[in-house]
């Protein structure tokens, strides 16, 4: 649960004023996040431990980034299509688009089949939108269970500090972030990332792989990050151009 504080004073960026609110998250211990809220306002979320003019001064000395991440953030929401859950329409899983094939049996139970060229969605009567995002939200964490768990044996084999112990894994849908590692080595992923292309899940999980070393951004975090997986700026960047599509729910 977050906890939003009374607005703070604005920030100036060449002559405008971007107003924000600050939310405190258990999970954000470690830096700054920037949300666009529902109503494409400005969110700041950020560890307890530091102040409002903390954040504010952190803020400030980035107030060219924050005014582009809030441009682009609202100009990408304007674009955004909202899914509506219906046959033949298409939907992402690994990077690619597969159309909604919705069948009606009856005699079955209700599930997601992940095919060659489609989604096949088995509901035994008539269904609503609401039904089929159930289904395939579901559908997407199954997957995610198996897949996650393959991918991050894989490159806990990559990393020494990881080899013989690999960490805990869990999955919990998150608006606004793909993965967090806990201060005591547990893995959470977003099994919305089963939209992506799997470079970017490797890029996530080696991600939170150095945190079980690292946790925080050090250069010796990124370091670590560079001889694990070499490839994760363009990932990282797909993400941040691509995401927003990923996390629609």
């Amino acid at each position: 649960m977050s906890t939003a504080l009374d607005r703070p004073d604005p920030i100036r960026v060449g002559g405008k004023r971007i107003h924000y609110e600050i939310a405190h998250r258990p999970r954000i211990t470690r830096r700054i996040h920037l949300e666009l809220t529902d109503r494409g306002n400005l969110r700041v979320v950020a560890p307890r431990r530091l102040s409002r003019r903390d954040i504010h001064q952190t803020l400030q000395r980035s107030a060219d980034y924050v005014a582009r991440f809030l441009a682009d953030a609202r100009e990408r929401r304007a674009r955004q299509v909202p899914l509506r859950y219906v046959h033949g329409e298409k939907h992402l899983l690994l990077g690619r688009h597969y159309p909604l094939d919705i069948r009606i049996r009856a005699e079955e139970r209700s599930r997601v089949e992940w095919m060659s060229d489609r989604l096949r969605v088995i509901v035994r009567r008539k269904p609503d939108a609401e039904k089929v995002r159930f289904l395939l939200l579901e559908a997407y964490r199954e997957w995610a269970l198996e897949d996650f768990a393959i991918r991050l044996g894989a490159i806990c084999a990559e990393a020494p500090w990881a080899r013989r112990a690999p960490p805990p894994l869990r999955l919990r849908r998150m608006k606004a972030s793909w993965g967090t590692c806990s201060a005591d080595g547990v893995i959470t992923l977003n099994p919305l990332l089963m939209r992506a292309p799997a470079r970017c899940i490797d890029y996530v999980i080696a991600h939170e792989v150095c945190h079980l070393r690292e946790h925080n951004h050090s250069p010796r975090f990124y370091t670590l990050q560079d001889r694990l997986f070499p490839g994760w700026r363009k990932a990282r960047q797909h993400l941040h151009d691509h995401g927003h599509r990923y996390l629609q729910q």
